[in-house]
C-alpha cells in the first residue's frame, strides 16, 4: 500500500502538482527522474513514497512546459534552468522570451539578454513567458484544485 502524506496548502503531490502545473504527469515524472525539475520539498525515495512539490516548483513547471510549446528544447530548457538557478533570478519575476532558437532574459522593455547564444544582444521577442502571470495562473488553478477537492 502506497503511504500518503496530508495535502497542505504549500506542499503538493505529483498528482496535484501535474494538474495544478498543467504538464501531463509521465512528462513531471520524466523531469524528476532525469534532474531537470525535481521537488523540493520531497523526492521519490523508492516505491511507496511521494513527491511532494511547492509553490515554486510549479512555477518552474509551468515556466518550462510554456517554453517548450514555444519551441524551446530540452537542451536549451536545461541550460536556462542552469543559468536562472546560477543568477539566482526567481522564476516570478522573470519575463523569458523565445526568440528562434534562443532564450532572453527581459529585466525591462529595453534590456533583454540572451541566456544561450549571445549575453547582451538584443532581439526581437517571438513568445514572451511572463513569471507574474504565470504566478497568477498557478495561484488560480490552486484555488480550483482546493475547491473541487
Amino acid at each position: 500500500m502506497l503511504r500518503k502524506k496530508p495535502t497542505s496548502p504549500e506542499h503538493f503531490s505529483a498528482t496535484q502538482a501535474a494538474k495544478i502545473a498543467d504538464v501531463p504527469y509521465q512528462t513531471l515524472d520524466y523531469w524528476a527522474r532525469t534532474g531537470f525539475i525535481v521537488p523540493t520539498m520531497a523526492a521519490a525515495q523508492g516505491r511507496g513514497t511521494e513527491r511532494r512539490y511547492t509553490f515554486e516548483d510549479l512555477l518552474a513547471l509551468r515556466v518550462a512546459r510554456e517554453l517548450r510549446k514555444a519551441g524551446a528544447s530540452m537542451q536549451a530548457l536545461r541550460r536556462v534552468v542552469n543559468v536562472l538557478r546560477a543568477e539566482r533570478n526567481p522564476l516570478a519575476e522573470c519575463r523569458l522570451l523565445v526568440v528562434g532558437s534562443d532564450v532572453a532574459l527581459m529585466s525591462s522593455c529595453d534590456e533583454v539578454m540572451s541566456l544561450l547564444q549571445k549575453p547582451g544582444q538584443f532581439a526581437f521577442p517571438a513568445f514572451v513567458c511572463d513569471g507574474p502571470k504565470v504566478v497568477k495562473a498557478i495561484r488560480l488553478q490552486i484555488r480550483k484544485f482546493a475547491k473541487a477537492a
